[in-house]
C-alpha cells in the first residue's frame, strides 16, 4: 500500500509541476511556432496518423506500413468492436475466444501493441488479455490508426507485429468553433450524443458523451455500459461425487462492461486525459472431444489510466512532456478457483524534435517506466485433468511473485527528404531490469512518390515483446521451490514492400509483401506451459482495394495470404517421480513436439455502404477464412476447423421530422454459420446469430 502511494503521490507532483511550468511560460497558443518548426501538421478534414512518427501526417507519408479508420468508417460499416474493425483489415485474423478476442497479425498471435490515447493497454504475463470487444466503446473513438510490421523504435516493448493506436475524441471535434454572445464576450460551444442498443443473447448497451469548446480550451467526456451473454450463456457441468459421476446444467452470467474517457486541453498546449475501464466477462471452458462438458469462468478487468501532455516550441525545436500512470487488476475465476494480479505503472518521456539540414526532421526521446507486479501468478498443472480426475475436484498448484521491473529508454529517428522521396532510420536502446542483456531495435526505409498517385515504401524494423509469466520462473527447479531468473526476449525483424495508389478522392488500392524473421519464441501450451525457444519464418501477400462510386456507394475488398515455416516447438510436461535405490528422486516427463499455429492462413473480408437515400444507408460486411489448425493433448488430438462466411448488415435510418434522432437495426452472422474455434482446452463455439436495434439522439 505505502508503495501505490508513493507512485501515486509522484503523478500528483509530476501534473503539478506540469501545470506550474505552463503557467510560467508565455501563454496563448503556439501553433505558429510549430509551424515554423514543420511538424508535418495537416488539417482536420484530411485523414491523419500520429503513431508512426509521433506527429500528425497523412498515411501515404508516413515512415510505416499504415492505415486509418476513422469514425465515419466505423459508423458506415457497423463496426461495433475494435475486433471487427482489424478483422476488416489486411493481415489480422482475430480469433473468437470465450476468454475475449485473440489477434493475429501476419501469422504471430499475441502480436500486437494497442495504445490508448497513446498509452499502451498491457496484456499481463498471459498475454490473453486486449481490448478488442465491448470492455472498449467505438463511439467515443475519433480514428483508429493501424501499422502493420514492428515498431518498438518509437514505441518499445511489444509493438511487435503490430500497432493498433485508438485516437479519442476532443471537445474540438464537436463544436469547431465556440460561439460568440452579444456582449462580444466567448463562450463555450457543446454538442453531444446518446445512444441505447437491445438485442438478442441478453444484449444491451447505453451510452453518452458531450464535448465542449471554449475561447482557448475544450473538454470531452463519455459514459459507456453494456451487457451480453457468451453464447447461450448454458452448459453441461460434471463432478465426482463417491463413485458415481455427476451431469448437470448450468447458466453462466450475464457480462458486464463499463467504460468513462474524459480530456481536457488547454492552449494546444496542456492536456489531461483519462480512461476508466470496468468488466466481467463470463464465458464456459471445454474440454476438447466434448461440445456440452465444462465448467464456467469469469474474467474481471478493472483498468484506469490517467496521462498528463504538456508540449511547446522552443525556437526551432519543439518540446513535449508526458507522463501517465496505470491501475490494472487482472482477475480469472476458473472452476471456483480465483487468480488475481495487479498492475501500477508509472511512465514520463520527454521527446524532442527539430528541423536538421534545413529540410530532414529529427526526433529523439528519452524515457522511464517503473512496473510494480503484485501476485502475478503462474498455474502449474492441467486444469481438464484436476476436475475431471478419479480423486475428485482439485486446483493445479499456484505460484505467486511480487517483483517491481524498471525500463529506461532512449530513442531517435531521423527523416530526409530528397527530390526522389523520403530516406528514414531510427534507433532505440532499451535497459530492461528483467532481461538478461540491453534490447536494441531499429528501423530503416524510403518512400518514393511515382506518377499517377503511385508510390512505392519500403520499410525494415525490428521489435521485441515482453514475456509470459512462466518465463519468471525457472524451469530447473522443483514446481514447489520455483525461483525468478533473467531473461531471454523473443524477437522479430520484418523487411516490407509496399506498392500504393490513392486518387485523392477516397479510391485507394496497395499491394504489400513482406518477409519476418521470428527467433528466440516461445508458445504456450495449456498441458506443458511453455516450450523451448524456436525459430519461425513468415511471408505473405496483402492486398487492398477501396472505391467509392459516384455518392452512393462505397466499398472495400482485402485479402491476405501467409506463408511460414520453421522449427518445431519442444515441450514437456511432468508426469510422475520415483526414488531411486540410492534414494535420490527420479522425475518423469513426457516430452513431445508441435507446430506453430499462425491462426488462418489466408482471410478475405469486404464490406458494402449503400447510400439509398439521403436520410438512409445499408451495410453488409462478409469475412471468410481458411481452416483453422489446433492441437490438443500432447499433439495427440489434432485437426482443423472450418469456417462459414460471416455477414453482417445494418441499416441505418434518420428520422422525419426529428433528423437528430437516428435509428439502426443490424444482423451480426445473418447465415447462422456454426463454427467453432481453437480455445485453451478444447474448442470454443463462435458467436451465432444475433439481432440488434439501437436509438442515437444528437443534442
Amino acid at each position: 500500500m505505502k508503495r501505490q502511494k508513493k507512485i501515486k503521490l509522484t503523478l500528483f507532483y509530476f501534473i503539478i509541476s506540469i501545470i506550474m511550468g505552463y503557467l510560467i511560460a508565455t501563454g496563448g497558443s503556439h501553433a505558429s511556432d510549430m509551424d515554423d518548426t514543420m511538424l508535418m501538421f495537416v488539417g482536420e478534414d484530411l485523414e491523419t496518423v500520429t503513431v508512426a512518427s509521433r506527429t500528425p501526417e497523412s498515411p501515404s507519408t508516413a515512415p510505416a506500413v499504415v492505415s486509418v479508420v476513422d469514425h465515419n468508417d466505423i459508423v458506415n460499416y457497423g463496426y461495433k468492436t475494435l475486433a471487427e474493425v482489424l478483422s476488416a483489415q489486411p493481415g489480422f485474423y482475430i480469433s473468437d475466444q470465450g476468454t475475449g478476442s485473440m489477434p493475429y497479425v501476419r501469422g504471430i498471435s499475441n502480436g500486437i501493441l494497442v495504445l490508448y490515447d497513446g498509452v499502451p493497454v498491457p496484456t499481463g504475463g498471459v498475454r490473453n488479455y486486449y481490448s478488442l470487444d465491448h470492455e472498449l466503446s467505438l463511439n467515443s473513438v475519433k480514428r483508429i490508426e493501424i501499422i502493420r510490421g514492428p515498431g518498438s523504435v518509437l514505441w518499445g516493448a511489444d509493438a511487435f507485429a503490430g500497432i493498433v493506436n485508438i485516437v479519442p475524441f476532443t471537445g474540438k471535434d464537436f463544436a469547431p468553433e465556440s460561439v460568440e454572445e452579444k456582449s462580444g464576450k466567448k463562450k463555450y460551444a457543446g454538442d453531444g450524443r446518446a445512444e441505447v442498443t437491445a438485442g438478442s443473447n441478453h444484449a444491451f448497451s447505453g451510452f453518452a458523451d458531450r464535448g465542449y469548446n471554449g475561447r482557448n480550451w475544450d473538454a470531452y467526456l463519455s459514459v459507456y455500459g453494456a451487457q451480453n451473454r457468451y453464447d447461450n450463456g448454458s452448459l453441461q457441468t460434471i463432478t465426482h461425487a463417491g463413485d458415481d459421476w455427476i451431469v448437470s446444467d448450468e447458466t453462466i452470467d450475464d457480462s458486464e462492461y463499463r467504460e468513462v474517457t474524459a480530456n481536457f486541453n488547454l492552449n494546444d498546449s496542456f492536456s489531461i486525459s483519462g480512461r476508466f475501464s470496468d468488466f466481467n466477462k463470463s464465458y464456459t471452458q471445454t474440454v476438447v472431444n466434448t461440445t456440452n462438458l465444462g465448467w464456467s469462468s469469469e474474467k474481471k478487468v478493472p483498468s484506469n489510466q490517467i496521462k498528463a501532455n504538456y508540449s511547446t516550441a522552443w525556437g526551432s525545436s519543439h518540446w513535449n512532456l508526458t507522463t501517465y500512470y496505470q491501475d490494472i487488476s487482472y482477475e480469472q475465476m476458473d472452476a471456483g478457483d480465483s487468480i488475481p494480479e495487479k498492475l501500477n505503472i508509472f511512465y514520463g518521456e520527454l521527446l524532442w524534435d527539430r528541423r536538421l539540414f534545413t529540410k530532414g526532421l529529427i526526433t529523439a526521446g528519452l524515457s522511464y517506466r517503473e512496473n510494480h507486479v503484485e501476485d502475478e501468478s503462474a498455474n502449474n498443472g492441467f486444469m481438464p485433468d484436476y476436475l475431471f480426475a478419479e480423486y475428485g475436484l482439485f486446483t493445479p498448484i499456484t505460484n505467486y511473485s511480487n517483483y517491481k521491473n524498471t525500463l529506461i529508454s532512449l530513442f531517435s529517428q531521423y527523416r530526409h527528404p530528397f527530390e526522389w522521396g523520403e530516406f528514414w532510420t531510427g534507433f532505440r536502446f532499451d535497459d530492461n531490469s528483467m532481461y538478461e542483456d540491453y534490447a536494441p531495435s531499429y528501423t530503416l526505409g524510403i518512400n518514393i512518390p511515382l506518377n499517377g498517385g503511385w508510390r512505392v515504401k519500403t520499410a525494415f524494423g525490428t521489435g521485441y515483446r515482453t514475456p509470459y509469466t512462466l518465463q519468471q520462473w525457472s524451469d530447473e527447479d522443483d514446481l514447489l521451490t520455483k525461483e525468478e531468473t533473467l531473461l531471454t526476449r523473443d524477437e522479430v525483424a520484418t523487411l516490407n514492400l509496399q506498392a500504393e495508389w490513392s486518387s485523392g478522392q477516397g479510391d485507394l488500392f496497395s499491394a504489400t509483401m513482406y518477409r519476418s524473421h521470428l527467433s528466440k519464441n516461445v508458445q504456450s501450451d495449456p498441458y506443458a506451459g511453455l516450450s523451448d525457444p524456436s525459430d519461425q519464418n513468415f511471408s505473405g501477400l496483402e492486398l487492398f482495394v477501396k472505391k467509392k462510386i459516384k455518392d452512393r456507394f462505397e466499398a472495400y475488398c482485402s485479402l491476405s495470404k501467409v506463408f511460414y515455416s520453421g522449427d518445431e516447438y519442444d515441450l514437456r510436461a511432468y508426469s510422475f517421480s520415483y526414488f531411486g535405490e540410492d534414494g535420490t528422486r527420479v522425475d518423469i516427463y513426457d516430452t513431445w513436439s508441435e507446430s506453430y499455429d499462425p491462426g488462418a492462413d489466408f482471410i478475405a473480408s469486404s464490406g458494402l455502404t449503400w447510400h439509398l437515400h439521403p436520410n438512409m444507408d445499408f451495410a453488409l460486411t462478409a469475412c471468410w477464412t481458411a481452416p483453422i489448425p489446433y492441437s490438443y493433448k500432447e499433439n495427440t488430438i489434432t485437426g482443423e476447423y472450418d469456417n462459414p462466411l460471416l455477414l453482417n448488415s445494418e441499416l441505418r435510418i434518420k428520422l422525419i421530422p426529428y433528423k437528430n434522432i437516428l435509428f439502426s437495426v443490424g444482423c451480426k452472422n445473418i447465415l447462422d454459420g456454426d463454427f467453432t474455434y481453437p480455445g485453451f482446452y478444447g474448442p470454443v463455439n463462435g458467436s451465432p446469430l444475433t439481432g440488434y436495434a439501437a436509438v442515437r439522439f444528437s443534442f
